[in-house]
């Protein structure tokens, strides 16, 4: 047993999450205190903090509700990915005609101006999590999502239910970049096949095809290139020509950064097609889950670059590293990952350090496990 409590057993989900993410306990208790901060949870000494969680992790004391909502929001995990059981009492759950009426009373009541809020209260959440990371997010997603699937459940309004699909679709899909972020793999696969049923629902392609691009990279980071490639191909034909200009500029970046994973230099045909399709203004009201302008693009072309081993990454690189919006701390955690592979590949190692040494911070800045996991790769002490 290591002097910060961890024994090698990894005998509950919880304790298997935390051995997944290779958290020490210390590390753990400092993230439930920055989360306690957030919600009012008052918590003890670090010693009484060790004690709990091993009770916690070895199954011998059920966590209470405030731990379960600490847990979730330090690991972005579900209940049942924690592996926490529900519990509710027969004495609070109505008959089943009585919540039949309740929700359908609920439902009767939303109105394109309620669906109008979600979509903001969506959007927010998306600028938020740009800053602040997933792991802090993801729990408030999931319950808009829950929020959004009831209502549109039991929706008897047409125009209303297809609005609210809409909104879950869009929902659904960031729920899944996050849950990505975080490492929770099947969650994100599950958060994309709900924004792709939402779209369906909504009759809106260029959700779905949202929705298959960014899912595209939850094969990406499973290793499974082909499907990868196959899946951002599929979106690119059902988005067709006719879609929205700046959508078919994002499936053709993603579709480069597949092929890059691979080593493939096809990258740079697909690199090409989309800077052809970049407007000049990059900024679509209708399409605000894509940010692509000019300083992000450069990022995507020094991405793939240096995942080729071309030397002219760099140059790409830097230009958006001066140019890239400041408020995107988990896309510059990427950044400076890419820079250090970049340098490493030309043999500067010392400037390839620099560049990874402000990645981790800016990866543990926002939680980030996925760029976290990028840096190790890379196998170079920072």
């Amino acid at each position: 047993m290591t002097s910060d409590g961890d024994d090698g057993a990894d005998t509950t989900p919880l304790r298997r999450t935390r051995a997944e993410l290779g958290w020490k306990v210390s590390q753990l208790i400092a993230t439930l205190r920055r989360r306690a901060s957030q919600t009012g949870v008052m918590l003890g000494s670090d010693k009484s903090l060790k004690t709990t969680i091993s009770r916690h992790e070895n199954g011998h004391v059920e966590p209470d509700a405030d731990w379960r909502k600490l847990y979730r929001l330090a690991y972005g995990r579900t209940d049942d990915e924690l592996g926490f059981q529900t519990v509710v009492s027969a004495s609070d759950t109505p008959g089943p005609a009585d919540d039949l009426r309740q929700q359908l009373a609920t439902a009767q009541r939303v109105d394109m101006r309620v669906v109008q809020q979600m979509q903001q209260q969506v959007h927010q959440i998306r600028l938020l999590d740009r800053r602040l990371g997933a792991s802090s997010l993801l729990e408030q997603t999931r319950s808009v999502i829950t929020t959004l699937t009831e209502l549109a459940h039991y929706s008897l309004n047409p125009s209303v239910r297809q609005a609210l699909a809409a909104v879950l679709s869009d929902a659904g899909a960031l729920a899944g970049w996050q849950a990505l972020d975080v490492g929770a793999v099947q969650q994100a696969w599950g958060h994309y096949e709900t924004a792709k049923t939402a779209a369906r629902e909504a009759d809106a392609p260029v959700l779905l095809a949202h929705a298959m691009g960014e899912q595209a990279y939850v094969l990406h980071d499973l290793g499974r290139i082909t499907d990868a490639l196959g899946l951002v191909q599929e979106a690119q034909k059902l988005a067709g020509e006719s879609a929205p200009v700046l959508l078919l500029c994002w499936l053709h970046a993603v579709e480069a950064e597949v092929q890059a994973a691979s080593a493939d230099d096809r990258c740079r045909q697909a690199l090409d097609r989309s800077a052809k399709l970049l407007p000049a203004d990059a900024t679509d009201p209708e399409l605000p889950f894509i940010t692509l302008n000019r300083a992000h693009h450069a990022r995507w072309r020094g991405h793939c670059l240096a995942r080729v081993g071309d030397g002219e990454a760099i140059d790409y690189l830097s230009v958006a590293l001066t140019q890239m919006d400041k408020t995107f701390i988990r896309a510059t955690a990427g950044l400076r990952c890419d820079l250090a592979q970049a340098f490493a590949t030309r043999g500067e190692l010392d400037e390839a350090r620099k560049h990874l040494r402000n990645a981790r911070l800016l990866a543990n800045q926002v939680g980030s496990v996925r760029q976290r996991k990028r840096i190790m790769s890379l196998g170079l002490a920072a």
